[in-house]
């Protein structure tokens, strides 16, 4: 039974778990088996019993709301055409079906997803949630039923679509988190540091951390023009709120004057000689350079 119970845990299907079983034991197919092979080849059929179903499960954008929406497709066996967030839901023909987030039922998921398949897959949907991956609901969707058949090996199975698409985004969303914590310039407002930024991804929750460690002892305030987003920290406190309007106060002559002096400490240290666009272009690519006080 200990074999058996190895191969069952190995995401193999039925018919393959007792070939192998036999290739390991000397005992012959007899009828006290085959209730055992049925129950077995049920519960794995269940996980294919899911239908498609012309409806849209809205939720409020949150990662505990994502779960509940993967909970009530578990629960009624049903794969939805869309899964969006209220803030991208536009008026459709196909039902809506509107999700209120239980952290009763969220935390049940993520117990599963622990259990069943990691505590890595787990924190791999959430960072899979902040990209801008075009329907990365639906593809985390079908990454966790695919990781209920397959288990933990899921992680590693990048020759698949679902996996390898997902995979990408989340590298997308490191190296551009990555790159803002280098890229990001403040303006002064009286105590206040600002700065904006029009990132792809939902960067913030990656780089405020950053920042709250740099500069620990001021407040300062990141605004996010593309997911209408603002991290405001201060006081050791760091705080991410929406926010769809907000209107940055234009700079005093002291900002002013700090700016020149910056762009005329880069234009003197920079060689003239030694002048390379194509590889400025790689390392520092145009579309940070409109919120870096260097470039404008």
């Amino acid at each position: 039974m200990y074999k058996l119970q190895l191969c069952c845990h190995s995401g193999l299907d039925p018919e393959s778990i007792f070939i192998e079983y036999l290739s390991f034991t000397n005992i012959s197919l007899t009828t006290t088996w085959i209730p055992f092979f049925n129950g077995m080849t049920k519960r794995l059929n269940n996980m294919n019993n899911f239908t498609k179903q012309n409806i849209i499960y809205g939720y409020d954008g949150t990662f505990d709301g994502f779960l509940c929406c993967a909970f009530e497709s578990f629960s009624r066996k049903e794969i939805p055409t869309d899964i969006v967030s209220e803030k991208d839901f536009q008026p459709s023909l196909l039902e809506q079906f509107n999700i209120a987030t239980d952290l009763e039922k969220s935390g049940r998921v993520k117990k599963s997803i622990r259990e069943k398949i990691s505590s890595d897959a787990l924190f791999f949907l959430r960072d899979a949630l902040f990209t801008n991956l075009t329907e990365k609901e639906l593809y985390m969707l079908e990454f966790i039923r695919l990781g209920y058949k397959t288990g933990s090996k899921i992680m590693s199975m990048l020759s698949n679509d679902i996996v390898s698409k997902l995979t990408k985004a989340v590298r997308f969303l490191y190296n551009e988190s990555h790159r803002y914590k280098g890229f990001i310039r403040f303006s002064e407002y009286g105590e206040l540091l600002v700065s904006s930024i029009k990132p792809k991804n939902f960067v913030l929750p990656y780089v405020a951390p950053h920042f709250s460690q740099r500069l620990p002892n001021e407040k300062f305030i990141i605004i996010d023009e593309t997911n209408k987003a603002v991290c405001i920290y201060e006081k050791g406190k760091l705080s991410l709120f929406d926010a769809k309007d907000i209107a940055i106060p234009k700079t005093d002559e002291k900002e002013v004057f700090y700016r020149n002096l910056w762009k005329d400490f880069c234009e003197s240290i920079a060689i003239k000689e030694r002048f390379n666009p194509k590889c400025q272009n790689t390392l520092l690519p145009k579309r940070y350079r409109d919120r870096m006080t260097e470039f404008q």
